[in-house]
């Protein structure tokens, strides 16, 4: 079970820090006590993706696009890789590095059809992950990876850092990596992560390209190459 500590769950229920001790006090929130801190179940009409983090990674576009319709996702599988993104990613790396800024995140099948229509550029739907599990209008899967997907960066932290974190210690899935001074991508998945890191390099007229790639144990010797 997902628990989280004081500062997450006061983000998630919007409480203050004197709320959040009468609820212990009153019986109205499961917790248990390690030391001198304590650790919190989230109540059933909550979710992860109403940590701020959750919020981000739903409604990233906002900034970016002039796109009114809902981007919730619809497919169970969706939330559920969703809120693993927030948990086995966003909010440890808030707790060790600092804040990640998302720059591209969940993308439903109403968005990715406006993205793909109007702002195409550098995206390649049917791989990346970004559309989870969510199908479309013909009842396939956008991306046959399914997981979930999203590109950030944290202000003052090398995005090589943010890497050599993530593979040593997190269960991720995919990391495409730019350089220090580009948004990370990194996906998870719910059943089979490929722990893969994928390096990518940048051509004379502006073209990706891939270059080294590890899995696993050689991911991480690759990761301090970086």
């Amino acid at each position: 079970m997902t628990k989280l500590n004081s500062d997450e769950i006061k983000a998630i229920l919007k409480i203050s820090d004197c709320q959040l001790m009468h609820l212990r006090s009153e019986g109205g929130i499961e917790f248990e006590k390690q030391g001198r801190s304590y650790l919190y179940s989230i109540p059933s009409e909550y979710s992860l993706l109403d940590h701020p983090s959750g919020k981000e990674l739903i409604n990233w576009h906002t900034n970016k696009h002039s796109f009114e319709q809902s981007n919730k996702p619809i497919a169970e599988d969706s939330r559920a890789a969703l809120e693993s993104m927030v948990h086995q990613i966003l909010m440890p790396l808030k707790r060790q590095l600092g804040t990640p800024s998302i720059t591209y995140g969940f993308t439903s099948f109403a968005l990715k059809s406006y993205v793909q229509k109007f702002s195409s550029s550098g995206t390649a739907p049917s791989l990346d992950q970004h559309s989870a599990y969510e199908k479309n209008s013909a009842g396939k899967q956008i991306c046959s990876r399914g997981g979930a997907a999203c590109d950030f960066y944290i202000k003052g932290v090398p995005t090589s850092d943010i890497v050599r974190l993530i593979v040593n210690q997190f269960n991720f899935d995919r990391i495409y990596y730019y350089g220090d001074d580009r948004p990370l991508h990194v996906s998870i998945h719910l059943t089979d992560p490929q722990q893969h890191l994928q390096l990518m390099n940048v051509s004379e007229n502006g073209r990706r390209y891939p270059s080294k790639r590890a899995y696993g144990e050689q991911a991480k010797q690759l990761a301090e190459q970086i």
